[in-house]
């Protein structure tokens, strides 16, 4: 029975940090993005992030938010939460759980801590934003 279920693979769906200009604050500020780059929508969509980690030998962990969305459209991408500076200091877990063709997808991004800096923003494909892609 086991060799009956079928896990799919996730494939041109990812999360990015990228750093934009904030209206409210009057100066840049760090969001986390959902891109779709597949040819097809992705529906039910479910995000879960926290930020996990050691700081001076101690366990610190941020709270736990939960996102949900009805439907990205192929190609497009959407903002899911601005960050906080202070969590680069830890593991950035986004869970990320979605629908395409009635089939259910899940995969795991992280961003290790101390990777989300301006020094390392890259050009993102089909976008013209400047941003980190989870590994």
């Amino acid at each position: 029975m086991k060799k009956d279920i079928e896990i799919p693979l996730v494939e041109n769906v990812e999360i990015a940090i990228i750093k934009e200009y904030n209206e409210d604050f009057l100066s840049d500020a760090w969001y986390a993005y959902l891109f779709n780059n597949s040819e097809k929508p992705i529906e039910a969509i479910l995000v879960v992030s926290q930020a996990k980690g050691q700081i001076d030998g101690h366990d610190r962990q941020s709270s736990l938010f939960r996102h949900a969305f009805p439907i990205l459209q192929a190609k497009e991408c959407l903002k899911i939460e601005l960050l906080d500076d202070n969590v680069f200091t830890l593991d950035n877990h986004f869970m990320l759980s979605y629908f395409q063709d009635s089939k259910l997808y899940d995969k795991n991004f992280i961003f290790k801590a101390n990777t989300i800096s301006s020094d390392k923003l890259t050009k993102l494909d089909n976008t013209s934003k400047m941003g980190i892609l989870a590994k």
